[in-house]
């Protein structure tokens, strides 16, 4: 399923693109369709730091995104990149204690925030919050002059960055300018762009599986099961990586299993991204195609696992059962496996397998793909790993049916329910 996200740059004083604004989209077609706010915004931060990517959607730059109040106080910013997100708070948002708090906090850990659609100043409530306010976006075509200037005057006792939205004429630019606005974004520059990508379907079955697992405290939830259920779903464990890949917590230690992923990323973290997950609305796999892609993805998990654990390599099965997992990544995003492959936070050596290079995964893979495809001179070459025999790799091949296919009756049987 094809998603979609519309950028809008935002320019500095020397007309060069400083960010840009993230905005809802859900065709190609460049306009605004009323939706929910909390999963308009929902869809916009998993499409854009998921499926698309920043490094494809904003080269990197920093993003403007709509917050509403329920996403701050789930602390939902918090999860990512202070580099990379400007939290931007919509002009109906109530500046409440609790909202000041929310702010207070966000800009201690070095988040930039942003005020959206500033007309007027008065809301009394707004000097209380201005302290951990970083930017104003002030409508140009709807603030009256006298507004105009006491914003210009207020953004001076506060120190604050003045952006000029909707700007559409080269005179609204240059008055802009003069009156010390340092940030210009509209139509004038830029419509907005759309950016599409390729979604991933995940089971809605697994999802609320790992949602049930997670309701216990901190301190009672079983990392094991946690870990057990997200090697049930490709999608997802592929979200799950890059999510780390893309959070603020981006680790310098390569994940070499699920289970570490998992421990990498924490309990609340996790909770954080589901409750944006379920915000986003998910749908079962429907399609043949995925299902049977899933499905084989599954099978040489397994198998690449067991061979593993008979062969007694060095390397823990964990990683090998990963390597299987993740072998048809590019046939599911639909994108070059090297691409694929350089977003994920990976263990050095798995990604060399899934790049093709020679090394015991790739060996077992290698070994696993030949018995899909009951090519016996690749399963002669390399049974000698180890020392499998045929009847072990049969075997091996058959405990790995049953069980993925006991998987997917347990998924369906629960979606049906």
């Amino acid at each position: 399923m094809e998603v979609f996200v519309a950028r809008q740059p935002i320019l500095n004083v020397n007309d060069e693109v400083y960010a840009y604004e993230l905005l809802y989209r859900n065709s190609e077609e460049n306009r605004f369709v009323p939706i929910d706010a909390n999963q308009a915004t929902s869809e916009v931060l998993m499409n854009s730091f998921v499926t698309i990517g920043l490094e494809r959607l904003s080269q990197n730059k920093p993003c403007f995104i709509n917050f509403t109040e329920d996403l701050l106080f789930e602390k939902v910013p918090e999860y990512f990149n202070p580099q990379q997100l400007v939290v931007e708070i919509l002009e109906h948002v109530s500046f409440s204690l609790d909202l000041i708090r929310v702010c207070r906090e966000l800009k201690r850990k070095g988040y930039l925030i942003a005020l959206d659609d500033v007309i007027d100043l008065d809301r009394a409530s707004l000097y209380e919050l201005l302290p951990y306010v970083d930017i104003l976006k002030v409508d140009i075509r709807a603030v009256t002059k006298e507004n105009r200037l006491k914003i210009i005057r207020l953004t001076e006792d506060f120190n604050l960055t003045l952006l000029a939205e909707k700007v559409e004429t080269r005179e609204e630019h240059h008055q802009c300018k003069v009156e010390g606005f340092e940030l210009f974004q509209g139509f004038y520059y830029s419509k907005p762009l759309i950016v599409k990508g390729l979604e991933i379907p995940f089971y809605t079955g697994t999802y609320f599986q790992i949602i049930k697992e997670l309701s216990a405290s901190e301190e009672e939830v079983n990392i094991e099961k946690v870990t057990e259920i997200l090697e049930q779903d490709v999608a997802l464990t592929y979200k799950l990586l890059r999510l780390i890949n893309s959070s603020q917590y981006r680790f310098k230690v390569p994940v070499q299993s699920i289970k570490q992923a998992v421990m990498l990323l924490g309990t609340e973290s996790l909770k954080k991204w589901l409750y944006v997950l379920s915000v986003e609305q998910t749908a079962p796999v429907s399609s043949s195609k995925t299902q049977l892609i899933l499905k084989t993805s599954l099978l040489r998990a397994k198998m690449c696992e067991q061979i593993a654990i008979r062969i007694r390599t060095k390397a823990k099965a964990d990683g090998f059962f990963l390597t299987g997992f993740m072998s048809l990544i590019d046939v599911i995003t639909q994108k070059p496996v090297g691409e694929v492959i350089d977003l994920l936070p990976l263990d050095t050596a798995i990604k060399e397998a899934l790049l093709g290079t020679e090394n015991i995964y790739r060996q077992i893979l290698d070994l696993v793909i030949g018995m899909e495809k009951a090519d016996f001179e690749i399963l002669e070459s390399h049974l000698i790993v180890g020392g499998v025999g045929f009847t072990e790799i049969f075997e091996i091949y058959g405990q790995a049916i049953a069980w993925t296919d006991q998987l997917y009756q347990e998924h369906f049987t629960e979606s049906a329910t």
